[in-house]
């Protein structure tokens, strides 16, 4: 049973409410009958074989028998399915209003039900289908059922074909005012999105080096005063590397083929980086790198890579000739500042480049 009201999967959302809604007002519908079936029996029980003909075996059966239908139908995949829903409504609708007695008040407006349901697809097509199916099935009920075709006047009949007429002009005027709020929301939501893209280019544009891609010094300047005021972030280590004869290269080659090696280098320390490593270009051939929470043999080994993978990349514009690199790193110890972490990263990187060059001192 579970799996018979279970939604097949390609049915949408709001079909699916729908679908069960109808199933709801079906239960609803029966429950009226039982209810009305006691009265009956206690008040008029002269007319009871008549209303257990007409209402709860005839109605019951073609509400039933609808809704079964309607639930095979479903189960097909097709594009259809929005029609079909509407289509149910109109017979559900129809078969309410030719099992009704003309003189309950209101009965007639049951035939709106497939024109609302119309109005939640936001399609005019749908609407206008949905007050033609209903157009028709009002008609067949006025010729076909005894009770509307002889003891309705005509003026009454034209004034149910004059409501539907005036609630689809109303459904199309929801739709149409639906379609311009999304188009309108969808027209902010461009708008937002394309100002967040603008903002995040400036951003990047102001935080980030041009050549290289990697962060610049401003943002190496926010990061380092980050990571040092996270107590969480220690052990704190900081490299500065620095491109050996940076400046022959460029008196050489030119400057063109100098921003190929910083943008090779750049984009080598952008690969090897880590979550807890991160990498800028502090200015001119030099690269800072800070390290968060790894033991200074770790810093080492990951600095050593670096330093053989940049002596492998070869450069055609430098005739196949290779660059190296020196680097110097201080892990910052208890009582240190920002300023002294610098300055004994810096020192160190000095004392690789004075002692030949292609190392790492620390």
């Amino acid at each position: 049973m579970r799996k018979w009201f279970t939604a097949p999967k390609h049915l949408s959302n709001w079909n699916n409410r729908m679908r069960l809604s109808y199933w709801a007002m079906s239960l609803l519908s029966i429950a009226a009958v039982m209810m009305t079936w006691v009265l009956v029996a206690n008040d008029n029980p002269e007319r009871l074989p008549a209303f257990l003909e007409k209402q709860v075996l005839i109605r019951n059966s073609l509400v039933f028998g609808t809704l079964i239908v309607a639930e095979v139908i479903y189960r097909l995949k097709s594009s259809l399915q929005d029609y079909i829903i509407i289509f149910l409504g109109s017979c559900f609708a129809a078969i309410t209003l030719a099992l009704s007695s003309p003189h309950v008040t209101g009965v007639q407006i049951v035939m709106v039900l497939p024109i609302l349901v119309s109005i939640l697809h936001f399609n005019y097509g749908k609407v206008l289908f949905a007050c033609w199916i209903t157009m028709i099935t009002y008609l067949i009920v006025m010729t076909v059922v005894p009770v509307y075709r002889y003891e309705f006047s005509l003026s009454q009949k034209a004034v149910g074909f004059s409501f539907l007429i005036i609630v689809t002009l109303a459904a199309l005027g929801i739709v149409n005012r639906g379609l311009q709020m999304m188009r309108e929301e969808k027209a902010a939501l461009r708008s937002e999105k394309k100002h967040r893209l603008q903002q995040q280019a400036a951003h990047e544009a102001s935080s980030l080096d041009a050549l290289t891609g990697l962060e610049n010094h401003k943002t190496f300047q926010e990061r380092m005063r980050a990571a040092i005021e996270e107590g969480e972030n220690r052990p704190i280590h900081l490299a500065i590397v620095d491109i050996d004869n940076f400046k022959l290269v460029n008196d050489t080659f030119g400057h063109a083929v100098g921003d190929t090696v910083l943008r090779k280098v750049g984009k080598l320390l952008r690969d090897c980086s880590q979550d807890g490593i991160i990498p800028s270009r502090y200015g001119g051939e030099e690269f800072t790198i800070i390290f968060k929470r790894m033991s200074g043999k770790a810093v080492a080994e990951w600095l050593e890579r670096i330093r053989i993978e940049t002596e492998r990349l070869r450069f055609e514009e430098m005739d196949e000739h290779h660059v190296t690199i020196s680097i110097g790193f201080h892990q910052l110890q208890a009582g240190e500042t920002r300023d002294v972490l610098f300055q004994q990263a810096d020192k160190a990187l000095y004392s690789a480049k004075s002692s030949g060059k292609n190392r790492i001192m620390w």
